[in-house]
């Protein structure tokens, strides 16, 4: 009998040691005399039997965050009152600083004379579903206040939730609604739509800015985007779909708008460049006939004629003219895709040579330092077009640095491309407006106001080296000059 009631004994303390409930004892003093080791996990701490007092939590608060003391908690108040304590729930902090939010149940007992013999409390960990629930308001709330429809159905399309941005979007109230199905919202050419939403659902797939039309109360088509994920229960289970719904009516509208507004400025840029590409031709004519003439008054007036200087500068400022026609005349052929290249053979060093040769002749303010080692660099290429970026290139750096003497020029030879580079230590470009450098008609805010230029010099330049399969590009600093790169394809 003994061994029994020992083994019995056992049994009932490996129980209580063991169950998953956080469960103590007192005695009436309020001295602890057992606790299981789910309220030793869930206290955090290991109390001393018979040492310590009415708890064995570190600290413990109320719901409003106010400190409560021991000897003032559910326990200690079961025991000191006499009576269960239900309903009173607490916080309490580990030493870690974690806290858990707890419902205890202390219920006192008695010895023979009636007198209170001490408590045991049951203590229930109700931090998950204090989360849980404040999660659900916080999403309850985030449902009724947004603009969006959020509605929820179940497989078979009943509805089962509607919100006030449902309401809003689709006219329907939320007791039209709730029971009903779904296709009340679809147009007739829609219908098939539902099933194939279910079926993905229905196989755990969600459904992403599904853009569709929906009807409304009064009968209005709209244009929807649609979010759909699957609803589980409690086992995993899909039991449904939860439905976001948004009018982009107003995201439609600008779309057509934005669309018109791209046509209606592809009509004008065609426009503008037909007139560029008429213009520039109908100037070529008299421009020429004012060169022409100009050239046999220069031959028929004696050379110590004082007019002489003036029919100079008028052939100056003609060629000026004829060259910015030209340009014109290169942006009308790209904008069309009509920019004529004649590819031939020849040596780039000789090329660079003449074009040296001649910038430095008619032009005196500045020197044009060369330097290129490299020797037979054949390429294929339109030597023409070639030419011209190096001396817009070239006359850029001029123009750009007018307090400065000298240029310098860089050729080399980088494995299968020859890289030219023109330097200049004038006014230099900003930061902000290096990414605009090679746009057409483009010309920095900062350019002083003496120097001229339509801003399209860059522009036709890395179109032409584009053409030829490589790439220009710049390195500049205000008040520093700046560096301008192109390279091309050598002969192999």
């Amino acid at each position: 009998m003994a061994d029994f009631l020992k083994y019995n004994m056992n049994n009932q303390t490996a129980i209580f040691n063991n169950v998953p409930i956080a469960i103590y004892s007192c005695d009436a003093q309020g001295y602890i005399t057992s606790y299981n080791k789910a309220a030793e996990k869930l206290w955090g701490v290991t109390p001393v039997i018979g040492k310590d007092k009415w708890c064995g939590s570190w600290k413990i608060f109320d719901l409003s965050g106010e400190s409560v003391s021991l000897d003032s908690c559910p326990m200690a108040r079961a025991i000191k009152e006499g009576r269960v304590i239900e309903g009173e729930e607490i916080v309490v902090q580990r030493p870690d600083g974690s806290l858990y939010n707890i419902m205890p149940h202390p219920i006192p007992f008695f010895d023979e004379s009636g007198a209170v013999a001490g408590a045991i409390n049951t203590l229930i960990d109700v931090t998950e579903q204090r989360k849980n629930e404040a999660k659900q308001r916080m999403l309850a709330s985030i449902v009724e206040s947004t603009d969006d429809a959020i509605i929820s159905k179940t497989l078979s399309g009943v509805i089962t939730s509607w919100n006030k941005g449902a309401e809003k979007i689709l006219k329907y109230t939320e007791v039209e609604m709730l029971g009903k199905s779904i296709t009340l919202l679809l147009p007739s050419d829609k219908i098939g739509e539902e099933s194939l939403i279910i079926d993905k659902i229905a196989r755990g797939e969600t459904i992403d800015h599904f853009e569709t039309r929906r009807i409304t109360k009064d009968g209005h088509s709209i244009p929807v985007s649609l979010t759909i994920s699957p609803v589980k229960n409690g086992y995993g289970q899909i039991i449904g779909a939860s439905k976001i719904l948004r009018d982009i009516t107003v995201q439609k509208l600008a779309e057509q708008a934005l669309q018109q507004h791209s046509e209606s400025l592809e009509i004008l840029n065609s426009k503008k460049d037909e007139f560029i590409g008429l213009a520039s031709h109908e100037l070529k004519t008299p421009i020429t006939s004012i060169n022409g003439y100009l050239q046999i008054i220069d031959q028929k007036i004696s050379s110590d004629d004082h007019n002489k200087v003036f029919i100079h500068k008028a052939l100056l400022q003609v060629k000026k003219l004829s060259a910015l026609i030209a340009d014109l005349l290169d942006v009308s052929k790209i904008e069309s895709g009509k920019l004529p290249l004649s590819f031939t053979t020849f040596d780039f060093s000789h090329l660079l040579s003449d074009v040296i040769e001649l910038l430095q002749h008619s032009n005196h303010s500045h020197e044009i330092v060369v330097n290129c080692n490299a020797t037979n660099l054949i390429v294929t290429a339109d030597k023409q077009r070639i030419e011209q970026v190096i001396i817009n290139l070239i006359s850029n750096a001029i123009k750009y640095s007018p307090n400065d003497i000298r240029v310098f020029v860089n050729v080399t030879c980088s494995g299968d491309q020859i890289v030219f580079s023109v330097q200049d230590f004038g006014i230099g470009i900003a930061q902000k407006f290096h990414k605009h450098i090679f746009s057409k008609f483009y010309r920095a805010e900062d350019v002083e106001a003496n120097i001229s230029g339509l801003g399209i010099g860059l522009y036709i330049s890395s179109q032409i080296i584009s053409r030829h399969s490589g790439r220009l590009w710049f390195d500049s600093k205000p008040n520093e000059g700046s560096t301008f790169f192109f390279e091309i394809p050598v002969n192999q």
